[in-house]
């Protein structure tokens, strides 16, 4: 798989939510800042159709409120709704990698483009970049075990905004976290849905908010 094609599928909406979301990380946003679509889309060239897609996209895993007749407004996620995140995230993924090592499909060398990637990303201290490939990582998975139910939930985390929310908080050791994914991928390669299960679960707690 080549990682940056995956990158380059993103659609307008994510591209828009993702600008926002440095833009809130930096503080360039902050906290009861207006987001006004008409004046987001102008600045990003568009119609407000995507500005308004990614507002909504920003607002179900937190970092924004909307109300109506006062519009969208910034608002911070606070690290005990980011380690309730990660639990649910733990468990999940767990799973997936369980189902993925037991019916043994053959995504090993797409996960190890993915940390590869990730490894360049830390060592380039790009964590928007970083964010993405460990989603993607995460996501093959995820979707690799082959049960809908499970994405459906998954996705509701939206794993790579909270990801990016978390190192930049936190100050993570990117190059670390790239590296523990390994585990995930060795146990899923050998056919081992047990050692799976419990190496993708502990990679998430590891790196789960303090």
């Amino acid at each position: 798989m080549d990682v940056s094609t995956t990158l380059a599928r993103l659609s307008l909406a994510e591209q828009i939510r993702d600008r926002i979301l440095a833009r809130i990380m930096a503080g360039d946003l902050k906290p009861g800042d207006r987001l006004i679509e008409l004046r987001i889309a102008a600045e990003m060239n568009t119609s407000q159709a995507p500005v308004r897609e990614a507002i909504r996209e920003l607002e179900a895993i937190g970092l924004v409120e909307s109300h109506r007749n006062r519009g969208s407004r910034v608002r911070i996620i606070s690290d005990e709704e980011l380690r309730d995140m990660y639990d649910v995230r733990a468990q999940l993924e767990g799973y997936a990698a369980e189902l993925v090592a037991r019916k043994q499909v053959p995504i090993a060398g797409d996960l190890r483009a993915c940390v590869d990637a990730m490894k360049e990303a830390a060592e380039a201290k790009d964590s928007a970049s970083f964010s993405q490939h460990n989603s993607t990582f995460h996501r093959l998975i995820v979707e690799a075990a082959g049960n809908v139910i499970l994405l459906g939930f998954w996705e509701t985390l939206n794993v790579k905004a909270r990801t990016l929310i978390n190192v930049s908080r936190q100050k993570r050791d990117l190059g670390r976290i790239a590296r523990s994914h390994e585990a995930i991928v060795e146990m899923i390669e050998a056919g081992k849905p047990t050692k799976a299960r419990k190496a993708a679960s502990a990679h998430v707690l590891e790196n789960k908010p303090e």
